[in-house]
């Protein structure tokens, strides 16, 4: 299945599964997330926006990055680590499952 942009959401297996994706961008001091839901998420700390992009369904894959004017880039250290810390949630809450 190809990728076909739609509303600025690149990934088309994300609406058949009922994802949410993320488009995370860092302004100043703060991660900034546009979510495919219109909601925006603004966090600090990596770690609590991992946590938060998983509390609302958004799955690692899902995650994209993107520079806009007076933003800060993201480096690839930051977001290896972000899809990191949102697939430790991911699995987690698996194992939690399968325990129960």
């Amino acid at each position: 299945m190809t990728s076909t942009a739609i509303n600025g959401y690149d990934n088309i297996e994300s609406i058949f599964t009922n994802s949410l994706q993320a488009i995370v961008g860092f302004s100043v001091q703060e991660f900034v997330v546009q979510l495919s839901d219109g909601r925006r998420i603004e966090r600090s700390d990596m770690n609590d926006l991992a946590h938060e992009l998983h509390r609302h369904g958004v799955k690692a894959k899902y995650v994209q990055y993107e520079w806009r004017a007076g933003q800060r880039m993201i480096t690839a250290g930051q977001q290896a680590a972000l899809c990191a810390a949102i697939r430790l949630h991911e699995r987690s809450c698996s194992a939690l499952a399968i325990a129960a």
